[in-house]
């Protein structure tokens, strides 16, 4: 795992950030983006692109960075400001995770890979602190539906692993988020069941036998910008492993940044709008949503202070 403070001199991207703290509202804003195959080369354009959209997020995971691409998480985290601090994943089943954030989210735990729940990729998680507000960050990337490389794991498969994980989790006390790009359910059910048998019903059951709601169901908005599919969530359970912190369905927000990128201004990316922007930022859209951190703590965590001079370790 390799963890940075962000070194300026990487790259220089005239793109300002936004001076607002978040503590000036009592609220912080996570996001989650799938920004496909990130980082293969270097791309300034993209990088301002990205920058550009992610403005404003205080905590945002990332999912599907290329596995040559830290030199580029580095290059956003600088296009964002200079705040800003990252850390990125080893490679786990030809790709990294990355989260990004900023005071006054300060790293308690990790971050790193988890060996469980056994999926096909490795969840990256860290521990975060803001004001009163702890919280475990999960970031998944599920398998679609496998293959030999990657047999047994598909969606299926991997719903019920992180049950059972859920079901024998330890620290039911620490606020627990997952977050990232799920491959599923595709079309927005309205909590009802889709088909028997179906990925989709076994997500779904997978969110109601633990009470955890995803934003991005709730705001019946599409992750993906190619089709109607819901794929990226923020999920948690309001009760037992989450508390009063979230700040309600009025800070839901996935942004269509791909409207930019529509010519004819119809709605809809044609093939060839599609390809340029998916290109240009991905083929996913941003899912943020916010908490409230002057809650009283519920959990008492102590603030753990991160090493002075963050190191690269192989």
């Amino acid at each position: 795992m390799r963890y940075f403070a962000f070194i300026s001199y990487l790259l220089t991207v005239l793109v300002t950030s936004s001076s607002a703290i978040a503590d000036d509202t009592g609220l912080i804003t996570i996001g989650t983006f799938n920004i496909q195959g990130f980082g293969e080369k270097l791309d300034p354009l993209r990088i301002a692109n990205l920058a550009g959209y992610c403005r404003g997020i205080d905590v945002l995971a990332v999912q599907e960075v290329h596995s040559e691409g830290t030199e580029s998480v580095a290059a956003l985290a600088v296009a964002l400001g200079p705040e800003y601090l990252w850390a990125v994943s080893d490679v786990t089943t030809w790709e990294r995770f990355a989260f990004i954030w900023r005071p006054p989210v300060t790293l308690q735990q990790g971050p790193g890979l988890l060996d469980k729940p056994k999926l096909g990729r490795k969840p990256f998680f860290a521990v975060f602190k803001a004001g009163n507000f702890d919280f475990e960050l999960m970031n998944l990337h599920l398998f679609f539906d496998g293959s030999k490389k990657t047999y047994p794991h598909t969606r299926m498969v991997e719903f019920k692993l992180l049950d059972d994980w859920l079901s024998y989790r330890e620290d039911k006390e620490l606020d627990l988020i997952l977050v990232g790009d799920f491959n599923a359910p595709g079309l927005s059910y309205g909590y009802q069941f889709p088909a028997p048998s179906s990925s989709a019903y076994f997500f779904y059951e997978f969110l109601n036998r633990h009470a955890m709601i995803s934003v991005t169901i709730d705001s019946e908005i599409p992750t993906s910008v190619m089709n109607p599919s819901i794929y990226d969530h923020i999920i948690f359970n309001p009760a037992r492993y989450f508390t009063a912190e979230f700040a309600g369905r009025q800070t839901i927000n996935v942004i269509h940044w791909d409207a930019d990128w529509d010519q004819n201004k119809n709605g809809l990316l044609d093939w060839s709008e599609y390809e340029i922007a998916r290109k240009a930022v991905s083929d996913h859209r941003i899912v943020t949503a916010s908490f409230r951190i002057d809650c009283p703590d519920d959990d008492g965590i102590d603030e753990i202070q991160p090493d002075a001079v963050p190191s690269e370790k192989e």
